[in-house]
């Protein structure tokens, strides 16, 4: 199996989730201890033998070219994450955790090329983050883990059907219907969410909807949809993962051993004591032969 990690997203739901960890000298340390106990459960309740944290590119240079104002919304990363995601990508290296990373790309477009290429050479995939663009590649071997304050919800057709009543085919299409107020992407005036599923369900399809206009019942939200025209467009463009080039080969996601004692010291230079004693007793474990690493 292999579990992505959508980084951006996990940090910030650890930043948010778990508040006033600091060092005794005042360095924030909640993000990277959340970062790391949420993995180090996926790691232990699904035993993935591969792993990737997957890394956004600086700028989303493509998204940008078709709305200016793509993420605009979005209030500045907070000065105490910005410390710790520093701190993260200094860990993953100590911690035995790949990451995937490409200079062109976001998170969202990389994960899911890299699982939709392990899933067709047979590989089991899971995908933790919140970012519902993930719902378009769910397929058998491909599934979403979602997490809510009480638990992780494992997201997969079945519950994409009975919670949004679509198909994973169609998720963008509907998401270009309704916009995407996360990443600042306006959908079509006057459609929310029951319309836009009525209007799915219809039609199956944005293309579809767009070639008979004519036939959508409501006089106000007929024109608004024809209106609307290169607005749904550009948002499918806006909202489809897109191909990546040039992936990484599966095998360099292969989880590894930590580096013991450069994690170890990290750990302590933190005051993360916890994790720090688990991973000494895991590594006193592991040299005598009696357990292996739960990475």
């Amino acid at each position: 199996m292999l579990l992505l990690v959508d980084f951006l997203n996990v940090a910030y739901r650890s930043f948010h989730a778990i508040r006033e960890l600091k060092t005794s000298d005042g360095r924030p340390t909640n993000a990277v201890y959340g970062f790391i106990q949420s993995v180090r459960r996926w790691n232990e309740e699904l035993k993935p033998s591969h792993l990737a944290v997957v890394m956004d590119a600086e700028t989303p240079r493509r998204r940008l070219q078709l709305l200016a104002d793509y993420k605009a919304n979005r209030p500045p990363t907070p000065e105490a994450l910005i410390s710790q995601l520093k701190e993260l990508t200094h860990l993953f290296p100590l911690l035995g955790w790949p990451v995937a990373y490409h200079p062109e790309h976001e998170a969202d477009d990389l994960a899911a090329a890299i699982a939709l290429e392990a899933a067709r050479e047979g590989q089991e995939v899971r995908i933790a983050s919140n970012d519902k663009d993930f719902f378009q590649i769910l397929n058998p071997r491909i599934k979403v883990l979602r997490s809510t304050p009480k638990e992780t919800v494992v997201v997969d057709q079945d519950w994409l059907r009975e919670h949004w009543g679509l198909e994973s085919c169609q998720v963008a299409d509907y998401l270009a219907l309704t916009g995407d107020a996360s990443d600042n992407i306006p959908g079509v005036k006057g459609v929310g969410e029951k319309t836009a599923l009525a209007l799915i369900k219809q039609f199956g399809s944005v293309d579809e909807l767009l070639r008979r206009c004519s036939e959508v019942e409501k006089p106000r939200i007929r024109e608004q949809v024809a209106a609307s025209e290169g607005c749904v467009r550009r948002n499918m463009e806006l909202i489809r993962l897109c191909p990546v080039p040039d992936l990484p080969l599966f095998e360099n996601f292969r989880l590894k051993p930590p580096q013991c004692q450069p994690l170890l010291a990290a750990l302590a230079k933190l005051e993360l004591k916890s994790l720090h004693a688990r991973y000494e007793k895991e590594a006193q474990e592991a040299s005598d032969g009696r357990q292996m690493y739960l990475f």
